[in-house]
């Protein structure tokens, strides 16, 4: 109903659909331009890594928010606020070579993508699920959400290559404006309920868990940089973190309404939530670090040919929503039995990846892991968050949101490179060792190179190897953990929120 009167009515839904498209194509850092990002801005790969660190957490700071600002606002002004608020972002990123400036940029940049793309999966609910069956939804987000920003790493990777990565940024300015016109020419500022005021909103907890989670994050991402607490930096952002926390701490105690509540660290089986986003995603960096290890300096592979096998990881992404969907809504399956199966999937990536490592491995025999690993990683997600929603009270459930989001988008994934990133750097030694004291290598002549690639082969291998001994102590536990499937509870009305959210103003 927020569209004009002569917009048809069959074309309304799929007006938001190109919306949300183009906000996933938005963003205030793109991972496939950090190698340019840091030759262009004179940064380092790991501060490009902290900016897209930013972006994950203002994203995920968003959730506790979500309903509060939708009901402060009409459809119409969401849009536009989000829409110009990433254009400018993206307009000003390639021009500031300040690191902390970019950081907080790319925060605001994940927060007001998250806000566009809220307003347009909320908008558009009844229709995918007019049961209000979460799984239905949850699975439809997940594939836009993934699926969609693997297809535009790959169109931006095409971008970087023939042109560079200014263009990127110039693309998603002409998407936002773009939004912004078609929410000005198609839409009207129409409201559904009564206008619910920001009175209440904890900004100044928003920005100390914040700070507590980007300082961890700057912890895991510069430890190996700077010497870890030889640093002086990192003492610092590790009693910035913990000054953070017990503000934190001592807010959701003493004031009435925290940004994040104490109930919502209460609710049952959150602990096992946190540790399988952890876990997923610890085995998840073995794509990110060993693999693209594998392709760029075994391999040699250019960007574009790294891009194709997103291809693949996409088709695993959209396999993984459609037996998701079929899984929790027709055949019913209990979570405990879908999450297994999508941590297996990610388990048979490791093990094919391990017998793959080979010089004379080509891109086809690459294309099938990749599958795997895009139908496991999407499944996960679903099924734990389906099972968030059936346990957890729906007044905390954002606030839950918010808490996963901590780890499955803050500190589980700089946490997982860092590991890798360390045991890469020690493996190497090691082995670097043990062919340097072969005295038949020795005398053979070999050059530098070949042993470096030598050395580098068998790391990975080992690497990839001791992650599939990780992955499978990982499905024994998930075989062995006791939970069991609460009746799913349908998502309330928009008016049910509104009352509720007014209630607890």
């Amino acid at each position: 109903m927020s569209f004009k009167e002569w917009v048809p009515d069959a074309s309304r839904f799929w007006i938001y659909i190109l919306f949300l498209i183009a906000f996933q194509f938005s963003n205030g850092m793109y991972f496939t331009a950090m190698g340019q990002m840091a030759g262009s801005l004179s940064l380092t790969m790991n501060d490009v890594k902290m900016m897209g660190a930013a972006v994950l957490i203002g994203l995920t700071m968003f959730f506790t928010l979500a309903f509060r600002l939708k009901f402060r606002f009409p459809n119409q002004t969401c849009l536009i606020i989000a829409a110009l608020g990433l254009a400018l972002c993206n307009l000003i990123v390639p021009y500031i070579q300040s690191t902390p400036a970019l950081v907080v940029i790319c925060f605001i940049a994940g927060f007001l993508r998250l806000f566009g793309t809220f307003e347009c999966f909320s908008s558009i609910l009844p229709k995918i699920a007019p049961t209000h069956n979460y799984a239905v939804f949850l699975s439809f987000v997940f594939f836009v959400v993934l699926g969609v920003i693997h297809v535009f790493d790959i169109l931006s990777t095409y971008i970087i290559y023939y042109y560079n990565w200014h263009y990127v940024h110039r693309l998603a300015i002409a998407l936002m404006l773009c939004v912004t016109l078609g929410a000005i020419v198609f839409m009207r500022p129409f409201r559904a309920m009564p206008k619910l005021l920001l009175y209440g909103v904890d900004w100044l907890g928003m920005v100390l868990w914040s700070i507590f989670i980007l300082s961890l994050i700057f912890v895991a991402q510069y430890g190996e940089q700077l010497d870890w607490l030889h640093s002086t930096y990192i003492r610092v952002a590790l009693g910035a973190s913990t000054l953070a926390l017990a503000a934190n701490v001592w807010r959701m105690n003493n004031i009435r309404h925290p940004f994040l509540e104490l109930a919502a660290f209460k609710v049952r089986n959150l602990l096992q939530l946190l540790v399988l986003f952890l876990l997923m995603d610890v085995l998840l960096s073995a794509q990110t670090v060993l693999q693209n290890t594998y392709t760029s300096a075994i391999l040699h592979f250019d960007h574009l040919n790294s891009a194709n096998l997103e291809w693949f990881e996409f088709i695993g992404m959209a396999l993984g929503a459609l037996f998701s969907w079929q899984a929790i809504t027709r055949l019913q399956l209990p979570h405990k039995l879908l999450t297994f199966m999508g941590m297996s999937f990610i388990v048979a990536y490791l093990i094919m990846m391990y017998f793959l490592i080979s010089p004379a491995t080509n891109i086809e025999k690459l294309y099938f892991p990749q599958i795997c690993c895009g139908f496991g990683h999407v499944t996960i997600f679903i099924s734990l968050t389906v099972y968030a929603q059936a346990t957890v009270p729906f007044k905390n459930y954002f606030q839950v949101l918010t808490v996963l989001g901590l780890i499955r988008t803050g500190i589980a994934a700089p946490l997982g490179d860092a590991i890798y990133e360390r045991a890469m750097s020690g493996f190497m030694s090691k082995h670097l060792a043990l062919i340097g004291s072969d005295t038949n290598i020795v005398f053979s002549g070999i050059g530098a190179e070949t042993l470096h690639a030598t050395s580098l082969l068998s790391t990975l291998q080992e690497l990839f190897g001791w992650s599939v001994i990780f992955g499978v102590a990982v499905l024994i536990a998930i075989a062995g953990s006791r939970y069991k499937d609460r009746i799913r509870k349908p998502i309330p009305t928009l008016m049910a929120l509104y009352k509720m959210a007014l209630r607890k103003a």
